[in-house]
């Protein structure tokens, strides 16, 4: 599994042996069951994940209700640790949708890595880069699209994710009742 994480490293640096060592050491790959809730709204998080193989939603409760903020798949980064403010308190449930692996980074283990190593610090600030980035991308699609341009949208990049989370999350998070999104899949399927 671990050669999942050296792949997706290769895609921003090439690391040596050596380094790939530094980081196995203490590499922590876990298996976590379908259901799985890794983080709750009001804990504190110093972990962060990588997905090597599974499906975890993230969400928040408003009103009563579940809003889905994103879904995490392979080679996605889940980074509750980083935002939550000085506090680290999460505003965000982490629930596992597929039974998961996934390598737990600790926060403060890695900072010590990254001031170990200036090849590490730099593959981190370009992962972070490219999240952030991801999350903007994400963030202003979702405030300009309609629900059926970010379903057709899903479909068209992530059509596998469609088969793998439950229809009321799905339409959860792309912002519409489980009912308007069974609409908008009879529509597209006329066209």
């Amino acid at each position: 599994m671990e050669d999942k994480l050296f792949e997706y490293f290769s895609k921003f640096r090439i690391l040596s042996k050596e380094e790939k060592k530094i980081i196995t050491k203490d590499l922590k790959i876990v298996k976590f069951n379908k259901g799985t809730t890794l983080l709750k709204e009001g804990q504190n998080s110093y972990d962060n994940y990588f997905v090597l193989k599974g499906c975890v939603r993230q969400y928040l409760m408003k009103d009563g209700e579940e809003r889905v903020t994103i879904f995490y798949t392979e080679e996605d980064w889940i980074l509750p640790a980083i935002g939550q403010g000085n506090n680290n308190v999460s505003k965000y449930f982490l629930e596992c949708v597929e039974d998961c692996f996934l390598v737990i980074a600790n926060d403060k283990e890695g900072s010590e890595l990254m001031k170990t190593n200036q090849k590490f610090q730099e593959l981190a600030q370009l992962i972070l880069e490219k999240e952030i980035l991801n999350q903007q991308q994400h963030f202003t699609e979702f405030q300009n699209n309609t629900p059926e341009e970010r379903y057709l949208k899903l479909q068209k990049e992530k059509p596998d994710l469609i088969k793998r989370v439950q229809q009321y999350q799905l339409a959860s998070y792309i912002g519409i009742k489980p009912e308007s999104l069974s609409r908008i899949r009879k529509r597209i399927a006329k066209k």
